[in-house]
Order: C-alpha cells, then sequence, then structure tokens
C-alpha cells in the first residue's frame, strides 16, 4: 500500500489528521475508508515508517496502531512517541489483535488512550475516534 495523506494539501484547517499504522494493506485501507469522510488520513505500515512521519515535522491529532508490526512493533513506537516532548501529548489507540492481558499491560506502561480489539465493528471505531475528539 502506497503511504498517502489524503487531501492533506486542500484539507480544511479545522479537519483532524489521524495517522493509522499497520501492516496489513487490507486494514490501513478498511480504517481509511471508514474515516477519510471526516478526517485526514495518513498511512504507515510499520512503527519505523510512523516515526519518520514525525521526525519530519507531522503531528497528528490522534494515532491508531497495531501492535505486532514487522521493523518496529506497535509497543516500541508508542515507548519512542511518548519519550519525545514533540510527540508525547498525542493520544495512541491500540487497534490490535493482541489479546487483551497484553493491552492492559501495555495501557499501564505507556500510557495509551484506548483499545479497539481485531476483528472490530465499523460502528465501534468510528464512535470511539469520535469519542476522542469530543474529549479534545
Amino acid at each position: 500500500m502506497e503511504n498517502t495523506n489524503t487531501a492533506s494539501d486542500n484539507k480544511p484547517k479545522n479537519q483532524k489528521t489521524i495517522l493509522v499504522v499497520d501492516d496489513s494493506d487490507t486494514m490501513l485501507e478498511h480504517i481509511k475508508a471508514l474515516l477519510e469522510s471526516e478526517y485526514n488520513i495518513v498511512t504507515k505500515s510499520d512503527g519505523q515508517q510512523a516515526l519518520d512521519y514525525l521526525v519530519q515535522g507531522n503531528r497528528p491529532d490522534l494515532i491508531l496502531t497495531d501492535m505486532e508490526m514487522p521493523n518496529m512493533n506497535g509497543r516500541v513506537f508508542v515507548r519512542k512517541v511518548n519519550s519525545d516532548p514533540r510527540y508525547g501529548q498525542i493520544p495512541i489507540i491500540f487497534v490490535t489483535s493482541v489479546n487483551s492481558d497484553m493491552i492492559i499491560n501495555s495501557f499501564k506502561a505507556m500510557g495509551i488512550v484506548d483499545f479497539i480489539i481485531k476483528p472490530f465493528e465499523p460502528k465501534e471505531l468510528v464512535g470511539r475516534v469520535h469519542d476522542m475528539f469530543s474529549f479534545m
């Protein structure tokens, strides 16, 4: 999958940007299709690509990331984001098929704001994202 910004040059000033990180092209396309009518969606295939995107000075309003990915998994990516004061306040939601005990430990250790278990209902993902932005 090509890693893209949707309509980044034509993005309304008040439109929120969501960085979606997953090694599955199918999952990236699915999440993008669910959210792109309301949000600017940027997709990356692993934590290293996502970190490179942030290092370039980009600052999304929310990050949705898988936990299990090649190159740099979601846990390492989240630790790096949260340890850098330039990005540490970006809310992060895990979207993953990893068991709940691991996620609960990740919440405590990494400050994840929410998690969604794959496979998920489209309404659940859209609702959680909407809820996140209503509290920001």
